[in-house]
């Protein structure tokens, strides 16, 4: 077969594999699309990217020009051994892990959109049937190609609407709507939830966090115990360890809300 595509010839694995853990590195946001519905087998939009465009270029492609549409304007795999070494042998390096952001923040540019055209001669439309949380119609119209998907979950179609259909079709107008309706959530969230926490101590404090447990009422103080067999706040036992509130006895003195919870509602202890 003379007309084969790239994705028949060569993929970056290690670089495509390495991005896709970036785009969910623990404490730094994620994708855009992965915040406004939570999918179960939501795929990684580096991975999604290089699925289309190694679908539609021919073997031949440029390569260089190729990660630089995915994003990855770097080299990765030398990145993570650096980590790994540093890990392995306890020794800090100087400057940041990786050189460049993470490729899913990359929106083809105009030197992307250029070289495409010339590459595909403005032809390519991709078709997703099965399209799920939308990550491959996501990429395919970032890229700019024809977008066609489908889904039997009326989910995961609203999802489609929310992130491909709608976007493309009402462009930048959408962003003052979607603001002014999320602006208004979250004042009704506050509103909503506000009674169910105490308040700080001082004005210039606030929680950050909340963990929540079942809890059981002490048979000899009254008191609200939380069911946690664990009260630190790292794996590895560094950082914060909280210390639970166990009163003074008697009837539950010195023990807030010991007289307010029943046995199985979930309390919070604050971080």
């Amino acid at each position: 077969m003379a007309d084969r595509r790239l994705i028949e010839e060569w993929l970056p694995l290690a670089a495509l594999g390495i991005e896709s853990t970036r785009e969910r590195t623990p404490m730094t946001p994620f994708p855009a699309p992965n915040r406004l519905h939570v999918w179960w087998a939501r795929r990684p939009l580096v991975a999604s990217r290089a699925a289309v465009l190694a679908s539609l270029l021919p073997a031949d492609a440029d390569r260089q020009s190729f990660l630089h549409a995915l994003g990855i304007h770097g080299d990765p795999v030398t990145s993570r051994r650096r980590i790994d070494e540093a890990r392995r042998t306890g020794k800090r390096f100087e400057g940041v892990a990786y050189d460049y952001p993470r490729a899913f923040k990359h929106a083809p540019d105009a030197r992307d959109r250029e070289w495409l055209d010339e590459v595909l001669n403005d032809q390519a439309s991709v078709l997703d049937p099965t399209a799920g949380g939308g990550s491959i119609p996501f990429e395919t119209l970032r890229l700019g190609f024809g977008t066609i998907a489908n889904d039997l979950n009326p989910v995961a179609v609203l999802i489609l609407k929310a992130t491909v259909d709608w976007p493309a079709e009402h462009g930048n107008t959408l962003v003052s709507e979607f603001n002014a309706l999320s602006d208004r959530f979250v004042r009704e969230r506050d509103r909503r939830l506000a009674p169910l926490y105490p308040d700080e101590a001082t004005p210039d404090t606030y929680a950050t966090n909340w963990l929540w447990a079942r809890t059981v009422r002490c048979p000899h103080c009254a008191g609200v115990v939380p069911l946690s067999p664990n009260w630190k706040l790292a794996a590895d036992g560094t950082g914060v360890r909280l210390v639970p509130d166990m009163g003074g006895g008697g009837g539950g003195g010195g023990r807030p809300g010991a007289a307010g919870f029943a046995n199985t509602l979930p309390s919070q202890v604050r971080a």
